[in-house]
């Protein structure tokens, strides 16, 4: 059985969003529409079949975290044993469906979009949470010098400015992982 963690380059301790994320990094580096590679079918379907698998196997292994006090060990090891063979053909199926089409539809998919949605909320929350680590400081320094003008002291802007710096990068990042989405979309 294939490493599905070294197929997604990531480690063993990978939680679902790890997952997802590398799986779309991935998909893009490898899916036969795009990919110059010759074995770029065979290795898209080893990424889909890896992805799912283990996404899957993830959620299973909370699932069972939960109810392993009311099932004994090895009913529980039966279930994943069961599991895996069924689960593995049924990923392999879909991902080689996945490998015979366009990029341009393979990224309307479930299995794509799930991840694309995941990408665009951090990016939206970063801006959102940038914005206001930006306007936090400007605010609070504009409010302290109507109250009291006094506390206002050069460490008092220092810390407000590299505050606001902080808000500046992040705001900057967020912008910048937007707009390569926005491009992306456009390129396909």
């Amino acid at each position: 059985m294939a490493d599905y963690y070294k197929i997604l380059h990531i480690g063993h301790d990978a939680g679902l969003d790890d997952v997802k994320k590398a799986y779309r990094k991935l998909a893009y580096e490898y899916h036969p529409d795009v990919s110059q590679m010759p074995d770029a079918r065979e290795r898209f379907i080893e990424l889909n079949e890896a992805y799912v698998y283990l996404l899957n196997k993830i959620k299973l292994e909370l699932e069972l975290k939960r109810y392993k006090s009311m099932a004994y060990e090895e009913t529980a090891q039966g279930i994943i044993d069961t599991w895996i063979a069924t689960e593995r053909e049924r990923i392999r199926s879909r991902a080689g469906r996945h490998a015979n089409m366009r990029f341009r539809n393979f990224k309307k998919t479930k299995v794509y979009r799930t991840t694309e949605i995941l990408n665009n909320s951090l990016n939206i929350g970063t801006l959102l949470l940038g914005i206001f680590v930006f306007f936090g400081p400007v605010f609070g320094t504009w409010r302290q010098w109507i109250i009291n003008p006094k506390m206002i002291d050069l460490t008092y802007i220092i810390s407000s400015l590299i505050v606001v710096m902080v808000g500046i990068l992040m705001t900057s990042y967020s912008v910048y992982k937007i707009i390569q989405v926005i491009k992306e979309n456009r390129r396909w």
